[in-house]
């Protein structure tokens, strides 16, 4: 929002009026200010101060005033902040204007609605913050600048203790041809073989909690051809803890047997940023949309078909389990077996 002399004078005007209304007999008292002005803004405010008919001193403190007020403007400013959260979350994704468009245009948008703030906001209904939501997974209220928190872990798949559950969702957005690729992200230069060592650790050790945890990229495209991706915040869990640890195992084994359906890889971020991206203060696909390098693999500490080379001692267990509890019926029935 610009703030023009206009807009600020007819901001302090309205302000006042309600003040006036609420408490006519109250009057705010204060002292002179002296304020060290550059030759032109000196020059440019003498205009004004002829153009109102008051003093430069009188106008210097209606500009002042008239910026509190704005900046205090709680509706003007919520206007102000969902249509840059608007724009944000689209080129985030790498949507320039036309895509965005297109991802919108069931919801009425159109490339000269863009261009003027007030059609934008008058299009932003609940239906279509809430088609927003859903397609790039962030909440509604952060877009509604209800709410600074832009993302939440997915409520509706918890793969701790229901790693079966987690692999029927993946096949499903495979199914809806989705393209689901599973990154199984880490803390940049996580140290997995002292978190197992130390475990979570006791009140005489100091260990370093190593979070594991998922994000999966899905492919989308629009009906007329709009292609792009989007990221969806799953659980994370500590790698120290032996359990967290199986259950990550057990998913790592099915997206290995399922790496025909679902790609998935071993990523890694640096510890503040993967806090940031749990928290919901960071938007995903700005983490992660430029980071293609591979850090780390998976399938050295789970598989079925390949070796497994790292805490082997662990493997024997994890697969038994992987095998009582049917893991690849869920493959199985995908297949139509």
């Amino acid at each position: 929002m610009k703030l023009s002399l206009e807009t600020l004078l007819r901001g302090l005007v309205n302000q006042g009026v309600m003040a006036a209304r609420s408490n006519p007999n109250s009057v705010a008292a204060s002292g002179p200010t002296s304020i060290r002005l550059k030759p032109a803004t000196k020059a440019f405010l003498d205009h004004q101060a002829e153009a109102l008919n008051t003093s430069v001193q009188s106008l210097i403190g209606m500009i002042l005033d008239g910026v509190a007020v704005a900046t205090m403007d709680d509706t003007a400013g919520n206007l102000r902040t969902i249509r840059e959260r608007f724009f944000y979350l689209f080129g985030a994704h790498n949507l320039d204007l036309p895509a965005i468009v297109s991802v919108m245009k069931e919801h009425g948008f159109t490339l000269s609605a863009l261009d003027d703030g007030s059609r934008l906001l008058d299009l932003l209904s609940q239906e279509a913050i809430r088609h927003m939501a859903s397609t790039f997974f962030v909440r509604a209220e952060w877009i509604s600048a209800a709410s600074d928190v832009m993302t939440e872990q997915d409520m509706d798949v918890h793969w701790y203790k229901n790693v079966h559950s987690a692999g029927r969702r993946l096949l499903d957005f495979a199914r809806q041809g989705h393209r689901p690729h599973v990154m199984f992200l880490r803390r940049k230069g996580a140290d997995f073989e002292q978190a197992k060592i130390y475990g979570d650790g006791d009140s005489g050790t100091k260990v370093v909690e190593e979070p594991v945890g998922l994000v999966v990229k899905l492919h989308r495209s629009t009906p007329d051809g709009v292609a792009f991706d989007t990221y969806q915040v799953w659980e994370f869990e500590r790698w120290n803890y032996w359990h967290c640890r199986e259950q990550l195992k057990l998913l790592i084994a099915f997206c290995d047997e399922a790496r025909s359906i679902i790609s998935y890889a071993g990523y890694e971020l640096p510890r503040e940023a993967i806090d940031a991206m749990v928290e919901g203060h960071a938007m995903p696909s700005d983490l992660l949309g430029r980071v293609n390098h591979v850090a780390w693999y998976p399938d050295d500490y789970a598989s079925i078909k390949h070796k497994v080379t790292l805490e082997k001692d662990e493997w024997p267990e994890v697969a038994k389990k992987y095998a009582d509890e049917n893991y690849n019926e869920l493959l199985e029935e995908y297949l139509g077996r």
